[in-house]
């Protein structure tokens, strides 16, 4: 996770984080023990599972 872009622009602003393939394996093992997650987390592992599934 070495290249994080941001988007300042108003009503735009939002983050853009490059995860390498084994930066996915990584989150996915540290995020998943947690018994419970808010939503923005749930969506990330959902996001981070797919990614895991197409890469394996």
């Amino acid at each position: 996770m070495d290249r994080i872009y941001m988007n300042t622009r108003p009503g735009e602003e939002r983050i853009h984080i490059e995860i390498t393939k084994s930066d996915i394996t990584d989150l996915l093992e540290d995020l998943q023990p947690a018994d419970h997650h808010n939503a923005a987390t749930r969506h990330l592992l959902d996001i981070l599972g797919a990614a895991a599934r197409t890469f394996t």
